[in-house]
């Protein structure tokens, strides 16, 4: 008779029940046999056979020790009561099942801004270490809409998650697997994002005087206006329209300590200079270039008087009607610059 051979094992939670499966190529299986060693001393810890034609075999709860490495032989007998010899060993690992989830972080849990942190935690009793993982945002309807990259290290499992619409669900979801093939899966947890804030932050504060029946308001936001009086800016649904015109700011404009400046437009795909604003101390330019291979990329610059930054953004390739998502932050001094591209979903795209 043939050898069988054991199938994979992916490491499994010795608390729980698992299944173990062999292959085997001849005669109609009657029976199959699976013998279990410890992977140290090579002692047979279990051994035990099952009749039937499906060629697996339950390992019971609590059979095995979580943390240790076992080896497996398979064993097939037929109907004419041959027996197979005994596989090859297959060696695997009994693990804890790991904690994978995001921090303060439930479903139906609101988020008051555009932009949320989601800080992930991962834990696993013996030791076990992450692979790889990667963040995921889908619409209310699961539809995907950012995938992150392939990340690596658990110093700081930390991610943000930007450009969020106002009234609107989506779902956040990590995915990943250990050193040993354990997948690792939050689940779809389902946000609201509402930027409706306290009252004591509201933009407009709006009250009424019974006296009088006078209504006064006050507001916690300054609106600078462009610097280049001589242009007539057009507004669009909300846009600005900046073909062939830059934003110039260079009065009643601070550019002090930690800060972020976000830009969003579309029909950006461009060579350009979009941005100008300075304070007489520090000037800081965006601009974009189309380069030969049709990829775009954003160049920031920034000059304050001792020395200069120049930044590029990662190439994209943005269709007309996608919305570009521009962060220019500075922190202690030092500029980063982030650009996002959201895809027009009504076209069936996706955000990247």
């Amino acid at each position: 008779m043939p050898k069988p051979q054991i199938n994979k094992i992916t490491p499994f939670d010795a608390r729980y029940d698992a299944v173990v499966s062999m292959s085997y190529l001849g005669h109609l299986p009657h029976s199959n046999r699976i013998i279990i060693y410890d992977a140290v001393t090579m002692t047979v810890v279990y051994d035990q056979t099952k009749s039937g034609l499906a060629l697996e075999h339950t390992i019971p709860a609590d059979t095995l020790t979580n943390g240790k490495k076992y080896a497996v032989q398979g064993q097939v007998s037929d109907s004419f009561q041959n027996t197979s010899p005994l596989s090859d060993k297959a060696y695997f690992w009994c693990l804890a099942t790991p904690a994978f989830y995001f921090q303060d972080i439930q479903n139906d849990t609101t988020f008051r801004t555009a932009s949320i942190y989601a800080p992930l935690i991962y834990e696993q009793e013996n030791g076990e270490e992450i692979d790889e993982y990667r963040f995921y945002l889908y619409d209310d309807l699961k539809n995907l809409l950012v995938e992150s990259e392939a990340l690596f290290t658990t110093d700081n499992m930390n991610y943000a998650y930007r450009g969020l619409t106002d009234d609107r669900f989506y779902y956040i979801r990590a995915v990943g697997s250990t050193v040993n093939g354990i997948a690792l899966d939050t689940g779809y947890i389902k946000i609201f994002i509402n930027y409706e804030n306290p009252k004591d932050y509201k933009l407009i504060d709006a009250q009424c005087n019974e006296q009088n029946s006078v209504v006064t308001y006050q507001t916690n936001f300054v609106v600078i206006n462009p610097s280049d009086t001589d242009t007539q800016y057009e507004y669009d649904d909300g846009f600005i329209n900046l073909i062939d015109r830059t934003l110039v700011y260079d009065k009643n404009f601070q550019i002090t300590g930690d800060f972020t400046l976000t830009i969003r437009g579309r029909d950006l795909y461009r060579t350009a200079t979009i941005l100008k604003c300075t304070n007489n101390i520090t000037d800081l330019t965006l601009s974009s270039y189309i380069y030969d291979d049709d990829r775009m990329r954003y160049k920031l610059a920034v000059s304050n008087g001792l020395c200069n930054y120049i930044l590029y953004s990662e190439p994209l390739l943005p269709d007309k009607d996608d919305i570009v998502t521009i962060h220019i932050r500075r922190i202690n001094y030092v500029y980063r610059l982030e650009c996002f591209v959201e895809k027009n979903t009504a076209a069936g795209g996706e955000q990247i």
